[in-house]
């Protein structure tokens, strides 16, 4: 039995696995093997085409389609995630209106709200009236350090 005649089976083989490792782990990139392997079942169906013809396009549409296609499918089909509204607010500047330091948790306002802050060093302390920077947000506590030019900008 020459190895044209099994090959349908053994495309097929490969199509259905590439599909199911797909729909478990869908991280598009066994579909596109998978759309290697149906060109290759249709290429197999033709009598006389020799089975490397299809070892060579399903390797080519596989590889073509994961280098060319998948960067635009990931791109459309996993937007970026929203940053919060206090997410946007990081690199801005406040004011401390209540002490910060190691033994307790200090307050800033901004925007005319008043927030839980903490120290990005804990050994930094910050007294009233001093301005810091917020670089990050931990649950409902802004994360500050001390600001560039020690300042308020308006």
């Amino acid at each position: 039995m020459p190895i044209e005649s099994i090959m349908i089976w053994i495309w097929l083989g490969i199509f259905v696995l590439s599909v199911i490792i797909e729909a478990v782990e869908p991280d598009l990139v066994s579909i596109w093997f998978a759309a290697g392997a149906l060109l290759a079942i249709i290429l197999s169906i033709i009598p006389g085409i020799p089975f490397w013809v299809g070892i060579i396009v399903f390797l080519v549409i596989a590889f073509v389609l994961i280098f060319a296609i998948r960067p635009l499918a990931k791109k459309y089909l996993y937007k970026k995630e929203v940053k919060s509204n206090i997410e946007e607010k990081i690199g801005e500047k406040c004011v401390v209106i209540k002490a910060i330091n190691e033994l307790s948790h200090g307050e800033v306002k901004l925007n005319g709200v008043i927030w839980t802050a903490v120290a990005k060093n804990k050994s930094e302390v910050f007294e009233e009236q001093a301005v810091v920077t917020i670089i990050g947000v931990d649950g409902n506590k802004l994360i500050v350090e001390k600001a560039e030019n020690g300042k308020e900008e308006k």
